[in-house]
């Protein structure tokens, strides 16, 4: 194989024998451009994205991602980590550098009785409920079930049981981590707990975990499931009565507004499919019957266009995450949070919606709350605001420049109107000169992290996320 096969993945640096005495060295497979995997490889769920790695290193294990490490900073090669693939941004790939693909380190291992997941960070949401669902077992996920278990968790993790159970980063327990220097490290609140504090909410920036142990909780299987569309005309009533609802809910039920259309997927009726309408999404973890209950107001605010709520599985859920949201699609999710849902901001979810370039394109309105941060301080800055608001810039047209002007200006005007921060999860696909994403989304524990990351990754190698400068330490 030649280092040299695709004129976009190509580094000149790299000489044959370098990459043939890597490959040599690792476990896993190493894939190049001229390799059938490589366009497998370099595929990520952000259609908008197109990066062409000159070296994929598929890693078997921890001792790959050292070695992979130690290669890409002796050649003076940009590394990204592709753990699902599924950041919007498409920080798991990156042109003429070095991708280490954990999709090969995919092991589960459960303990009922403990109540305990170890958890390979190559798997993803549906992965680890497949197996924990066997128990009647969960830990806070994305709400997607392609969402990888890596890059989710370590921005925060906020899903369907988050006002009941947190985010994934108050279930977790401790990380196995591959720093810079190709040292392995254990970090819990016992041992390295600066790095620890770090990792969770601080994203990719201090290495590449290779292990993540969960705390897991009594979830389902069924659950109380919330699907209700009303038609768009009907907005304010829903988001007077969502907002009503959620501000005296119990933890037990999380939900999430959608001022959108009603999806193209089964089982909906071709007439209905894409129809400008308000929904209402969630789940209740806990008693069904208690379920049915907390969401009924939220089934009544008028005649819906179509009502999908049932006791459910609750993975169904994250199934309906992957099908809103397919692989391929071109996106850009930006996001604010809010410590109330006032009438502002109300009208512009909904003028803004109204004034999408394309009818997928929706803005969303997610309640906290609850238990949300109810695990050990981490550096995840935004547990005590009690709403997020996503930016949901959403086509498949080739003409990209109307979405993403739409996208941001009305991330503009939800922080004209109070909105602050941004979830590391949703941060557009650019940044514009007003913005910085950083500080938006590490706010003020960015120079804690900044110090952590001087001590972990002072080079800045892992700089392909919303990267803290160690310069600023």
């Amino acid at each position: 194989m030649s280092a040299h096969a695709h004129p976009l993945g190509t580094v000149e640096a790299l000489s044959d024998g370098a990459i043939d005495g890597f490959a040599a060295d690792l476990d896993g497979d190493l894939i190049l451009p001229d390799s059938e995997e490589y366009g497998d490889a370099r595929n990520v769920w952000n259609g908008l994205i197109n990066e062409y790695p000159a070296v994929v290193s598929r890693v078997a294990n921890a001792g790959d991602v050292a070695r992979s490490i130690r290669f890409a900073c002796e050649h003076g090669l940009r590394i990204a980590v592709r753990g699902g693939a599924h950041h919007q941004a498409g920080s798991a790939v990156v042109s003429q550098g070095l991708v280490v693909d954990l999709a090969d380190m995919d092991a589960i291992d459960v303990d009922p009785e403990a109540r305990v997941a170890r958890v390979e960070p190559g798997n993803r949401a549906e992965d680890v409920l497949a197996a924990t669902q066997e128990y009647g077992l969960a830990m806070p996920t994305g709400s997607a079930g392609d969402v990888g278990i890596a890059g989710s968790t370590l921005g925060g993790g906020i899903g369907w049981i988050r006002r009941k159970h947190g985010l994934g980063i108050d279930a977790l327990r401790s990380v196995e981590i591959v720093t810079a220097d190709g040292e392995r490290h254990r970090a819990s609140p016992e041992r390295n707990p600066d790095l620890f504090w770090a990792v969770r909410g601080g994203g990719g920036n201090f290495g590449v975990v290779t292990e993540f142990e969960f705390d897991l909780y009594e979830v389902g299987p069924m659950v109380q499931g919330l699907g209700v569309f009303y038609p768009a005309d009907l907005a304010e009533e829903v988001m007077a009565v969502h907002r009503e609802v959620v501000s005296d809910a119990p933890a037990e039920l999380t939900t999430i507004l959608l001022d959108g259309h009603v999806p193209n997927l089964p089982p909906m009726p071709d007439e209905i499919a894409g129809t400008d309408a308000v929904g209402v999404l969630g789940a209740y973890a806990g008693d069904p019957e208690a379920g049915a209950e907390a969401v009924a107001p939220l089934r009544e605010v008028d005649e819906p266009i179509v009502d999908m709520s049932d006791v459910m599985p609750y993975e169904a859920l994250h199934d309906l995450g992957s099908q809103l949201y397919p692989w391929g699609r071109k996106y850009t999710h930006r996001s604010v949070f809010v410590d109330e849902l006032t009438d502002e901001i109300h009208g512009i979810v909904h003028e803004r919606t109204a004034a999408a370039p394309t009818p997928m394109s929706a803005v969303g309105i997610w309640p906290l709350g609850g238990n949300v941060g109810h695990g050990p301080d981490a550096a995840y800055a935004w547990a005590d605001d009690g709403y997020m608001i996503t930016v949901e810039g959403n086509w498949e047209t080739v003409e990209n420049r109307p979405t993403l002007d739409w996208a941001a200006e009305t991330d503009r005007l939800l922080r004209e109107a109070g909105g602050e921060g941004a979830y590391a999860g949703f941060t557009g696909v650019e940044e514009r000169d007003w913005e910085d994403w950083a500080a938006q989304v590490y706010g003020d524990s960015y120079d804690r992290l900044a110090a952590i990351k001087a001590e972990y990754d002072p080079d800045n190698v892992f700089s392909r996320n919303v990267t803290v400068d160690p310069d600023d330490a």
